[in-house]
């Protein structure tokens, strides 16, 4: 069979990918994962569109939720054709009675352990409509992906496009908000130390991204795997927690294999909310020890932050700003709270009447729109503050004033450089993304039935 697997990407400027992009693993993972006698094509939109007049037997589209109606779209464009669809990711796993209005087949769970099985059916007429993984995948044996089927990704960016490198899986934390405890598996397996290192060697590139939800969870292996990276002299970024933070022979060996940067989840600077957060409520030092400690290694930090939570109130977003200018964060990610499909949150807030549209994921709402009640301010507060903040954290003052607090990575050209454009093209972004109409701003603070 001639197969091609998507990842769907919106060709907008407020989408959360923003300026950073990455090779993907989960694709060309897949297509190792192909037995002999086929041929595979991958397509990342986020570099180039879908050709859908391309001669195909099978596609396969890995769906998250933001993404969905591109994804829904280019399925429904095969379909038409005649050409068999199969959907896997994060949205059809929580929702595969939906994804099959769009596809002849869904994945729910890890497609590894089913994927050889579903291309025999297929070869031979003979595709489910539902295939679940009975177990989470063994990441031990896995084989290298087949990095040399992705498309060009040499386009212009301010940064050399990292190539993304898995070393784990699942969280344990199931924070109320995220699905990849209820995706991935609360229990944290790491791949082989040997196979990793194996993998990266095979990489044609300095760049690499750790695609991984919590790097380093388990210290001895994280250890352990880093302190066999010095000698091969990459440069990588990667998102973790900022428990990180705790052991500072973990950082010195991050740093020394070749740590450039990190996206570190803060999520909320009120202690109520961190309270409620469990990956953050038992941290052994503060956010501001943290940030001392992650620029002491020279790491730039992309600190994420969400608003919206039942615990905050309105002076999150002053006790936010003061945090970003007070600490020299580096760079920052804003968001409003989204109830996503599959999360306790999202169903608490369905029992509480509090969402505002039970399916909003197929209305089409840009990112950030406010879609529930909140708790603890009224909607008008939420959004006007939020937009506030965005204003004022990215300010050309505040720019500047954060650039000259710099840390010592960010002092070589390609830093500055760096800097600059990360922090001019998220400030464009963002203040695009405040202009986009707000459907619920003027909400009462009474929860009621959407």
């Amino acid at each position: 069979m001639k197969i091609k697997l998507i990842a769907p990407h919106e060709q907008r400027e407020d989408t959360l990918a923003g300026p950073f992009k990455l090779q993907r693993v989960n694709l060309p993972l897949l297509a190792a994962l192909t037995p002999p006698g086929h041929t595979v094509t991958i397509v990342e939109e986020a570099f180039a569109p879908d050709d859908t007049n391309q001669d195909v037997d099978l596609v396969g589209i890995t769906v998250m939720t933001d993404l969905v109606l591109r994804a829904y779209d280019i399925a429904d464009t095969y379909r038409r054709k005649s050409v068999k669809v199969v959907m896997g990711g994060i949205h059809p796993t929580v929702l595969p009675e939906e994804a099959l209005e769009h596809a002849d087949a869904v994945v729910v769970g890890e497609a590894e352990g089913v994927w050889p099985q579903l291309l025999s059916d297929a070869a031979s007429g003979r595709m489910q409509r539902l295939y679940r993984a009975g177990n989470m995948t063994d990441l031990q044996g896995l084989p290298i992906p087949r990095r040399d089927l992705f498309p060009g990704t040499k386009g212009k960016g301010y940064i050399p496009i990292p190539i993304g490198v898995e070393t784990s899986r699942g969280c344990p934390y199931d924070c109320e908000f995220c699905s990849i405890g209820q995706t991935m598996g609360q229990q944290y397996r790491v791949r082989p130390v040997p196979e990793v290192i194996a993998e990266i060697e095979s990489i044609d590139s300095p760049h690499l991204f750790f695609v991984d939800d919590a790097l380093g969870l388990n210290r001895n292996v994280a250890k352990k795997l880093f302190t066999e990276m010095i000698p091969l002299r990459r440069r990588w970024l990667a998102q973790g927690t900022v428990s990180l933070a705790e052991d500072l022979e973990l950082l010195g060996l991050m740093r020394r294999s070749g740590c450039l940067g990190l996206l570190i989840g803060f999520e909320s600077v009120q202690k109520g909310t961190q309270d409620e957060v469990t990956k953050i409520k038992n941290l052994r030092i503060d956010f501001y020890e943290a940030m001392r400690r992650f620029h002491g290694e020279g790491f730039g930090i992309l600190g994420a932050f969400v608003f919206g939570f039942d615990y905050e109130n309105k002076d999150v977003f002053e006790q936010t700003l003061e945090f970003i200018m007070r600490s020299r964060m580096d760079c920052f990610e804003l968001r409003i709270v989204t109830p996503y499909p599959g999360t306790r949150l999202y169903k608490r807030l369905l029992s509480e009447g509090r969402l505002f549209v039970r399916d909003w994921w197929l209305r089409g709402y840009p990112p950030d729109t406010l879609l529930f009640q909140p708790k603890g301010m009224t909607a008008a507060e939420l959004i006007n503050g939020f937009a506030r903040l965005n204003r004022q954290a990215y300010s050309f003052g505040a720019m500047m004033k954060r650039f000259l607090g710099m840390s010592p990575w960010k002092r070589t050209l390609l830093g500055c450089q760096v800097y600059a454009g990360v922090n001019l093209s998220t400030r464009k972004r963002y203040f695009k993304g405040l202009m986009n109409p707000q459907p619920f701003a003027g909400a009462s603070n009474s929860i009621g039935k959407p």
